[in-house]
């Protein structure tokens, strides 16, 4: 196996882990839901954090599966004209795509370094509610997600040249 390759294993194995993961968190959200249900509507006795944990939960497991959507191909894309494309022209497409969007998830990530940065500094709270739960930890999930990424965002752009340039390598999504 070459070292393209090991990289690429490694980097959707990466990817993979934390979507597995971090898909742990839509069974907490169910569950804070539920409960917050059950205590508003048949207790009469709404909690205080209900919302507002949800909220975060629902925050980091959007931002930290984005490596996983991509490594599976979920984000958006206009299948209709990206279809009728010859494989040479989708890896230039993917190639200027995924070259665009690592410059812009660079310049994402240090501004989402720096807003978390600022929360653990001045020891953030909310002030959304009653509960006023901490908010550094959860605002470290933004630059921690946009690094995940900004990983896999370079795994596809390696595939897309590789692509374009004609160059034979073991793609591990083959064996999905």
């Amino acid at each position: 196996m070459s070292k393209v390759s090991r990289y690429l294993v490694a980097q959707d194995g990466l990817s993979d882990w934390v979507g597995r993961v971090v898909s742990w968190l839509t069974i907490a959200l169910i569950g804070v839901l539920l409960f917050e249900i059950v205590s508003r509507y048949f207790l009469n006795s709404p909690t205080i954090w209900g919302h507002e944990l949800s909220t975060m939960f629902y925050g980091a497991l959007c931002i930290l599966a984005g490596s996983y959507t991509l490594r599976h191909h979920g984000h958006v894309r206009s299948e209709v004209i990206y279809g009728l494309m010859p494989p040479r022209l989708k890896a230039f497409c993917d190639l200027v795509v995924f070259g665009l969007a690592l410059l812009v998830l660079a310049v994402f990530f240090r501004l989402a370094v720096d807003f978390a940065y600022e929360s653990w500094r001045t020891g953030e709270f909310s002030n959304m509610s009653v509960w006023q739960p901490p908010l550094y930890p959860i605002k470290s999930t933004i630059p921690l997600g946009v690094g995940l990424l900004m990983l896999q965002t370079l795994a596809e752009l390696v595939r897309a040249l590789l692509r374009l340039l004609g160059v034979d390598y073991d793609d591990p999504r083959d064996d999905d």
